[in-house]
């Protein structure tokens, strides 16, 4: 308990134990200043230690139980009797009620006035147990949920939240209600970024205030508060996203930028006035992924190579196809830093521009006042571009003046709204461009899709799949029913009891050949594909999931979930 430990000097130790030199710690303390973090956590920043290790000797040196939050199973009600504020301050989290005192893991085990405090706030005796501090701030959100947050913040308002009106104040920032309003904001923030979301939707509703986080392409409510807080956070995210904070009844769409947890973040900011309120929708862009290539984008090599070949081509039209939110702008990114040198000039026309490159133009389309996909477009091709990459391909114009573009020494890359790589060849001719142009100018086109990854903390075999289900599923593969064994995961912490942590992206790559061209000017989806089913690389998006539910990547219902749209067509 608190009473057998003695205060410990963590450098002292790491060095007498060969850990670090002196004069890491010394270089370390000087940043440490800095950065105001503890002297463990900015080790673990310089990369002198590894956090795991760090556990592990300090379990060992100090004789303290270490406990994996990943595997440990945590009593609500025991939790809740630390409070959020305490465990978020001294990071703590209650993982044991053993009668005569609690256990208590903590992050820190040379806080041992965090140890009191904590032993104050429970009304017991506590033990410490060593804790690893990012699965900490991981599941926090998750433990104190809604009702811990809603009650810390009526309490932090007091009368503000009973006397106001559906008008928002006119200036928040010297405002006495603006910091429970704040603490609300970056607790949300925080929270969305550790849980790596990709939205955030403040909801008005009869009932409350609804703020549902999208996870790995699901959206999943994360908390519930006062519906009367609306106006107010309404308010201070128009603020900060530079939007007028009187207008209540048109959209208006925003940006901003934020810093989350060590990533740098672009902010999209879209509002809509709803029947109870003003609902808002923020999209996170984690910057660091306008930085991938395509080796990280986790696609089969021979997709991979094809991709390659084709960028390195000096003309012609590439289209990437699927639904809002299967990845296409990451994958055209990806693309673009493929290509980037400084031999090459290459502008993006987006709307809106998601993530901002080095040495590329990017520019974002105002529709309002004219300047659209097309008129873009014919601008650009006078400033002497290698390279354009369009958002989306929406209209005749667009479609047209791209085609033409890539057959006049232009590599232009685009994103097109269609279930499957087949079906852009009649999008294209829906949108009027002529078949021999498209013959002509197309390169490739490839669909994906982004399928939820089985936790693999938690991964277990699948059970419920049925037997019919197991028998078309191994008549596919064309395999006995015995062969086939299903996944899935059952849930934990690591993976908030979703079963599914992180997505997996699902190709389909067709690449034009004369087969092809010839299917097109024909105008027979059947040939269409008889000619796609020819190429090496292709794999229908369909089969392509199936070999992932088969490597227990992800579950059957998830490729049901995500490929049904591409298998109907």
């Amino acid at each position: 308990m608190a009473s057998r430990l003695q205060k410990i000097r963590l450098g002292d130790l790491l060095i007498q134990n060969g850990i670090i030199t002196a004069e890491q710690l010394d270089m370390t303390l000087i940043q440490q200043r800095r950065s105001g973090r503890k002297l463990g956590q900015e080790l673990i920043a310089q990369h002198l230690v590894t956090e795991e290790s760090l556990l592990t000797f300090l379990a060992s040196q100090l004789h303290l139980e270490r406990i994996d939050l990943s595997q440990q199973a945590l009593d609500p009600q025991l939790v809740l009797r630390l409070p959020e504020s305490l465990a978020r301050r001294y990071r703590a989290i209650p993982v044991q009620d053993r009668g005569e005192h609690y256990v208590v893991g903590m992050a820190d085990p040379t806080d041992l006035p965090a140890l009191d405090a904590i032993s104050r706030a429970m009304g017991k005796p506590v033990e410490m147990a060593l804790i690893s501090e990012s699965q900490l701030l991981h599941i926090l959100p998750q433990l104190y949920g809604a009702v811990s947050k809603s009650a810390e913040l009526r309490e932090a308002l007091g009368d503000t939240v009973t006397t106001t009106t559906s008008a928002p104040p006119p200036i928040l920032e010297s405002s006495a209600e603006d910091a429970p309003i704040v603490r609300l904001l970056n607790a949300v923030f925080t929270d969305a970024a550790r849980l790596r979301a990709s939205d955030i939707h403040f909801e008005p509703e009869e009932s409350g205030l609804r703020v549902r986080l999208r996870v790995d392409g699901v959206l999943r409510e994360h908390l519930r508060v006062d519906g009367r807080l609306m106006p107010l956070i309404a308010s201070k995210l128009k603020v900060m996203a530079n939007l007028d904070i009187a207008e209540r009844r048109l959209p208006q769409d925003g940006r901003m930028h934020l810093e989350l947890e060590g990533k740098a973040y672009d902010v999209r900011m879209a509002t809509m006035p709803v029947q109870d309120g003003e609902s808002v929708v923020l999209r996170l862009l984690d910057q660091q992924t306008a930085l991938l290539h395509f080796n990280e984008l986790g696609m089969p090599r021979n997709i991979e190579i094809s991709l390659q070949n084709i960028m390195h081509r000096p003309h012609g039209l590439f289209l990437v196809t699927g639904p809002t939110g299967s990845g296409k702008s990451t994958t055209l990114y990806a693309a673009l830093n493929e290509i980037n040198t400084i031999e090459r000039k290459i502008f993006t026309v987006e709307d809106p521009v998601e993530y901002r490159l080095q040495g590329i133009s990017q520019v974002q389309v105002h529709p309002r006042i004219g300047l659209d996909f097309a008129r873009v477009l014919r601008t650009i091709l006078r400033q002497d571009p290698d390279v354009i990459m369009v958002g989306e391909i929406r209209d005749h114009e667009t479609a047209e003046i791209a085609a033409r573009a890539a057959l006049t020494g232009h590599l232009v890359l685009a994103t097109l709204h269609t279930n499957d790589a087949v079906g852009a060849f009649p999008r294209l001719q829906e949108l009027e461009v002529e078949s021999f142009l498209i013959g002509s100018a197309v390169l490739g086109v490839m669909a994906q899709r982004l399928v939820r990854r089985i936790c693999p903390s938690c991964k277990t075999e699948d059970k419920e799949v049925s037997p019919a289900e197991r028998a078309a599923f191994a008549d596919r593969l064309g395999v006995p029913p015995d062969f086939v064994t299903f996944s899935c995961g059952k849930g934990c912490n690591t993976c908030n009891f979703t079963g599914y942590r992180g997505r997996q992206p699902v190709f389909e790559l067709i690449r034009m050949d004369p087969l092809l061209r010839a299917a097109i000017l024909g105008n027979s989806r059947a040939a269409l594909l008889e000619a796609a089913n020819r190429q090496q690389q292709f794999t229908l998006l369909r089969e392509e999931a199936m070999r992932l539910v088969w490597e227990g990547i992800t579950t059957l219902a998830e490729m049901a979930r995500v490929t049904s749209d591409a298998a109907e067509d």
